[in-house]
């Protein structure tokens, strides 16, 4: 497994890698994978669930995501809405991230599910080390071939993320070894919980992220084992 690759943020890959700014454009990267999506303040065809989301969104850690139900007689309801935001179909199924090198197509090198809930997308309550999923990805990510690698997120057997970096082996994976389990750390718990995690095993590596004013509270980092 050839891991000698730089590791960049994606704010950083916007300036590096300009041919592929489309795969940031997560509405575009909608209509070329054939969802039913479309930007606020369009409205969707039907009524139901939808998750918002930002079109951009070079932060990542999928600020601003939520579940939201539209009502199409409600010719206003969008408008309240940051008219940068889109909707998407709102799936159900198991969220996986995986990491891909190219060796005459895509090749899974890492997967993990990701365990959250439906009125907090952000704050994820655990990682698990998980076979690939046997996904057909479409022919138009050939195109990123020159990249060499990418991490892909799904739900189920769709695609909602493509980044144009490592997002496990080079993110939250780093150094937890052969570990199969990962649990963030929220400020919240920590305390509460550290003493207890230590005596049942768990190692903890710092990692803090999304101290950010939307989100409630950072993450200090994981426990893994």
């Amino acid at each position: 497994m050839n891991l000698d690759y730089p590791d960049h943020h994606n704010h950083e890959l916007w300036d590096i890698l300009p041919q592929y700014r489309w795969t940031f454009n997560k509405l575009e990267l909608g209509y070329k994978l054939g969802h039913n999506v479309g930007p606020i303040p369009l409205l969707p065809k039907q009524s139901g669930h939808y998750c918002i989301r930002p079109i951009y969104n070079l932060t990542g850690l999928g600020l601003y995501a939520r579940k939201m139900y539209i009502d199409i007689e409600d010719k206003t309801c969008l408008f309240n809405l940051h008219p940068g935001e889109f909707w998407t179909e709102w799936w159900t199924g198991d969220h996986y991230s995986v990491d891909y090198e190219w060796k005459n197509g895509w090749k899974p090198l890492h997967a993990a599910i990701g365990i959250n809930s439906d009125d907090n997308l952000l704050k994820f309550h655990s990682w698990h080390k998980v076979d690939p999923p046997e996904v057909k990805l479409p022919i138009f990510l050939n195109e990123l071939a020159d990249n060499k690698i990418l991490n892909i997120e799904f739900i189920g057997s769709k695609i909602v993320e493509i980044h144009l970096r490592l997002g496990n082996l080079f993110g939250d994976w780093v150094g937890t070894g052969n570990a199969t389990t990962l649990v963030p750390a929220w400020r919240s718990k920590y305390e509460k919980e550290a003493e207890q995690r230590k005596r049942d095993g768990w190692k903890f590596r710092e990692d803090f992220d999304h101290g950010f004013s939307y989100i409630e509270e950072p993450r200090l980092g994981f426990w893994y084992k």
